[in-house]
Order: C-alpha cells, then sequence, then structure tokens
C-alpha cells in the first residue's frame, strides 16, 4: 500500500535461472504513478523505452552474449516512482505485450512466458483495457487490451446521452489484441467498454470529426 506524496522503488529480479534476455512492456498507472528514475541492474537507462510514458507506458528489452545465474538478490533493475493518489502496487502495475512482446530467454534459448509477482505471489488476473491510440482522432484509432485468459469479448461504444453507436463481439486469446475503430456519427466524447464473461471496464476517448 502506498499514499500520496511518497516515493516507492520498486526492484525488478528474475527466478533462479540462467537468464539470456528479456523484453516486456510494463503498464502503470500514469494518474497515480509518475516515473522518477530507472535504476540500473543488469539492465541500464539504453535498455528502456520512454516515448509512452504519458500513457503509463515504459517498455524494456535486455540480452546478454552469455547466459546470466539469476538469484541472491541480483537485481534487473529498479524504478522509483513518486505517488500521486494512495493505492495498492498490484493495482497499479502490469507486465503485458501492448508494445514489446513479454518473454525472456534462459540459456539454453528457450522462450519462457513473463509473469509479474510481488513477494512471490504471481498475479494472475492481467485483464486491462487501454486507452485509446491516437486519442482524440480523426480518421481511426486502436482499442487495445489484454485478456488473462481465452475469452469472448463485447466491445461497444456509447455517447454522451448513453446510447450504443457501435458494437463489436469476437473470441480472443490469451494476450494482448486490439480493434480497430474508424466511424462514429459525430464528433464529440464517447465512451468505450469492454466486457467479458468475468471482466468489465469503460474509458473515455474523443473523435474529432
Amino acid at each position: 500500500e502506498i499514499t500520496a506524496g511518497q516515493t516507492v522503488t520498486v526492484e525488478f529480479t528474475a527466478a533462479d535461472l540462467n537468464l539470456l534476455g528479456y523484453q516486456f512492456t510494463l503498464e502503470f498507472a500514469a494518474d497515480k504513478l509518475y516515473l522518477v528514475e530507472v535504476l540500473p541492474g543488469l539492465a541500464t537507462i539504453d535498455n528502456f523505452g520512454l516515448s509512452f510514458l504519458e500513457e503509463g507506458v515504459l517498455t524494456t528489452s535486455w540480452h546478454s552474449p552469455e547466459a546470466v545465474p539469476m538469484g541472491d538478490g541480483q537485481a534487473l533493475f529498479s524504478l522509483s516512482f513518486q505517488a500521486q493518489a494512495s493505492g495498492n502496487l498490484r493495482d497499479l502495475l502490469a507486465v503485458s505485450s501492448r508494445y514489446t512482446q513479454a518473454e525472456a530467454y534462459d540459456g539454453s534459448e528457450e522462450v519462457l512466458d513473463l509473469q509479474l509477482t510481488f513477494d512471490g505471489q504471481t498475479l494472475v488476473d492481467n485483464f486491462q483495457l487501454y486507452q485509446n491510440r491516437p486519442n482524440p482522432f480523426r480518421e481511426q484509432t486502436a482499442i487495445g487490451f489484454q485478456l488473462s485468459q481465452p475469452e469472448e469479448i463485447t466491445l461497444s461504444v456509447t455517447d454522451a446521452a448513453g446510447k450504443v453507436v457501435w458494437r463489436y463481439q469476437g473470441a480472443y486469446g490469451k494476450g494482448y489484441h486490439e480493434v480497430q475503430l474508424d466511424q462514429l456519427p459525430a464528433k464529440g466524447v464517447y465512451y468505450y467498454r469492454l466486457e467479458t464473461a468475468t471482466h468489465t471496464a469503460t474509458r473515455k476517448m474523443i473523435y474529432l470529426d
């Protein structure tokens, strides 16, 4: 649990293995966390992409010519955040494949799945609905979402009065996906809603016409 105004350093480590490399997208709640600094471990600042920080997105990729034995507190890197509001880090951080595919490689070059854990406890639920991009938009925008398991989804758009103006249904596997939206009735503020059998999330977007 963190409180507004608090500065917290989050250390990222790996399980006991011979690590050859990793890459992933780290999502953080930009309205509640401000990234102050990237602190080097095995990875340095050169291993990070900072172009999407305003969206709450940090990409990272690291590779070594030879596998590095992990364990004994060896840190991949650490991130220093300042809390803009109170909350639980478990709810404010997530690993995804939104921009950079989330995977790691061991000494035998086997591809491994990545999961974010806190004190050894895995966060199994990785459902996310992301801000559309670009936003605002004129011609086309992409709505991204992350599923923690294969599910059927319904994606709908409503106007400010609550009228449904667009709806899409489909079946998707676990991981990151995008749906393209290229037409709305008129310029203005809209709300898009993602529904599955187990989750619901809503965000706002602006259409410029």
